[in-house]
């Protein structure tokens, strides 16, 4: 089993809010191969992935990322 956990730190606790519910939809989906739990602490979002294999644990890192960045770029950060 792989595990990987990232902080992220935003700016404000409503960026954090915003940014989880731009991506709760996708989370909302049951994948074999791995987990991600995410929990929010006012502005720090804590995320925690758990896969079966290397290659699960990169998509799913991937797939918060790349929504993170866009994110980033339409707020300005």
């Amino acid at each position: 089993m792989y595990f990987l956990e990232i902080t992220i730190d935003f700016v404000s606790s409503k960026k954090a809010k915003d940014f989880f519910a731009s991506i709760k939809p996708e989370l909302d989906e049951e994948f074999l191969r791995s987990k991600t739990k995410i929990s929010l602490s006012s502005s720090k979002m804590n995320i925690e992935l758990s896969a079966s294999d290397k290659t699960a644990l990169r998509a799913s890192f991937n797939a918060l990322i790349k929504p993170l960045n866009l994110f980033m770029q339409l707020e300005e950060f």
